[in-house]
């Protein structure tokens, strides 16, 4: 089981609350933000919020998913999230969104770099695997901070059309080795 709450500064992850509805349904409902994810719907209307939070604790109480807010660690206010699946789906093991006024902050790296680091750490999961569109060339660059390396690319349905997607991914030893003698993990 992966904990509650993680600190990886400048961000912290914590369970979301039906209280954090109307600050999802305004951010992921942001076309700049569905847009380049896979599962975001646009329009994202109203009660979608509550009902995705709804899912979450029946996910987690089960071991299938792991979803968490990606809070600023200063004021805790909400700028995303983040899902880590120890068993990959269609989507890979994990995926995440920021809101767009949030980009390019190093919310998504931090967030990515704690998930990966405590799913190898916490649960029997021998390899990460996320995906990105390849017009999505920031999302990749995240994957990379993880060093995540590209493994396939194929091509999904996304919005009612076909589009090339990049699966990335690291193996449990690697990412040891990555983050003791690569990058530094936090």
């Amino acid at each position: 089981m992966l904990p509650e709450r993680i600190t990886s500064l400048p961000i912290k992850l914590r369970p979301f609350t039906l209280d954090d509805a109307p600050r999802v349904q305004l951010l992921a409902g942001d076309f700049a933000v569905s847009e380049t994810t896979a599962l975001i719907p646009h329009p994202y209307c109203s009660g979608m919020a509550e009902e995705w939070i709804d899912t979450h604790q029946r996910e987690r109480d089960r071991g299938s998913a792991y979803v968490y807010a990606v809070t600023r660690a200063e004021d805790g206010l909400l700028v995303g999230a983040i899902e880590a699946r120890p068993v990959a789906n269609e989507h890979e093991n994990f995926g995440y969104w920021i809101g767009a006024p949030y980009w390019g902050r190093g919310f998504a790296t931090s967030a990515a770099r704690a998930v990966v680091a405590v799913t190898f750490s916490c649960l029997e999961c021998d390899q990460m695997t996320a995906s990105h569109l390849v017009r999505n060339p920031a999302s990749g660059r995240v994957m990379e901070k993880c060093g995540m390396t590209l493994v396939q690319t194929v091509t999904r349905e996304h919005r009612g059309k076909q589009e090339p997607f990049c699966i990335r991914g690291i193996t449990r030893d690697a990412w040891e080795r990555w983050s003791v003698f690569g990058s530094p993990i936090f």
